[in-house]
């Protein structure tokens, strides 16, 4: 039988060399890829440290007001950590201080995920949305970060109004109250909470409430007037238009009657076609408050519907008198041509002593 004898050049040690060398390059290649992802690794601890500095230098600027570069500063750190939910909150907080509630919505929503302490950035997104008129979203931003944060720890005072009129606006009355009720525990915005009261509780059908809460805002601040257009505008969206003309209504039959009030009244007896009852109202007003120039206005107007424009452009020359700069001014032309030619006169009047031109026509 043959022996079975290897070639001449075949060398023993062969396998193991080639197993040998194989190692070699596979522990280099391994060694390369640990160097790499640690100087990888390591890049990336610097970068986000440093991402942490520009956004505390972020905050630091905004403090001090300097909106324009506390903005750069947070967009860097957000350039150098997209994951980095401090910047966001930052920049969200920057635009929020200027105004810009849309671009606020847009950095608090982006950093939501990646924001460590998450009730600081609800707390600022559902005050971007009540900014941006966003009621219905607001609430559910504040029913969550409430939910999170019962007692806030910061602004509670500020968060509780808010968030009440946020209610107020989205017609949840009877959230509202109680919302009110914990802002009212609180002085730093007691005369706007009590306004928001006296509303929600006419939106109620609550006209003996809205009325005690009425004079405790009288008692309290005897000089202030209640915001009519709030007032206003809150009745009319809500259909709650009755309710309020009894509280007023109510306010009047004590002797409680002022210029504030008496528009109110009358705006809403317009509303529903009371025109004559509008007419006497603002008649009342006009006597009390001489120098206010919407009451003319707004007098103008009631004559002008029921017909009677002598008396309408009469109301309406009162109006100019005291605002001649309203803007209201080429519509009343419109109405009472002879508002318009009697102004020309003036001005050419003025312009004869003077020494100067005048236009050819009205502006």
């Amino acid at each position: 039988m043959p022996s079975m004898q290897p070639p001449k050049n075949y060398s023993l040690n062969a396998p193991k060399l080639t197993t040998f060398l194989e190692k070699r390059w596979l522990h280099r290649l391994v060694a390369g890829c640990v160097v790499g992802l640690a100087s990888g690794i390591c890049w990336l601890s610097i970068l986000y440290y440093t991402s942490e500095v520009t956004a505390s230098e972020s905050d630091v600027l905004t403090k001090r007001q300097l909106y324009s570069k506390a903005r750069e500063m947070a967009q860097l750190s957000i350039s150098q950590n997209p994951c980095n939910g401090y910047a966001y909150y930052y920049l969200g907080y920057v635009e929020l201080m200027q105004d810009r509630h849309d671009e606020a919505i847009r950095n608090f929503k982006t950093g939501e995920p990646y924001m460590p302490h998450l009730t600081q950035l609800l707390k600022m997104l559902a005050q971007a949305y009540y900014f941006a008129g966003s009621f219905e979203t607001a609430v559910k931003a504040f029913d969550r970060y409430l939910s999170m944060e019962p007692t806030p720890r910061v602004g509670a005072d500020n968060i509780f109004r808010l968030w009440a009129q946020s209610l107020c606006r989205t017609q949840e009355f009877g959230r509202a109250a109680v919302a009110l009720a914990k802002a009212d525990s609180y002085e730093t915005y007691r005369s706007e909470l009590l306004q928001s009261r006296i509303l929600n509780a006419i939106l109620l059908n609550q006209v003996t409430m809205a009325d005690y809460y009425y004079r405790v805002f009288k008692t309290c601040f005897p000089k202030k007037a209640l915001e009519p257009s709030s007032l206003f505008s809150g009745a009319l969206a809500a259909q709650k238009m009755e309710a309020l003309i009894r509280f007023l209504e109510l306010n009047r039959l004590r002797g409680e009657i002022d210029p504030t009030s008496e528009k109110i009244l009358a705006m809403g007896y317009a509303k529903q076609g009371r025109l004559h009852e509008a007419v006497a109202v603002l008649s009342t007003a006009s006597r009390i408050s001489p120098n206010d120039s919407e009451i003319p206005l707004f007098l103008g107007d009631a004559y002008f519907q029921l017909g009677e424009i002598d008396k309408a452009c009469e109301q309406y020359r009162r109006h100019l008198r005291l605002f001649p700069e309203s803007p209201f001014r080429k519509e009343l032309f419109r109405r009472c041509p002879d508002l318009a030619k009697a102004e020309e006169l003036v001005m050419k009047s003025d312009a004869k002593e003077s020494g100067t031109s005048v236009p050819a026509q009205l502006p």
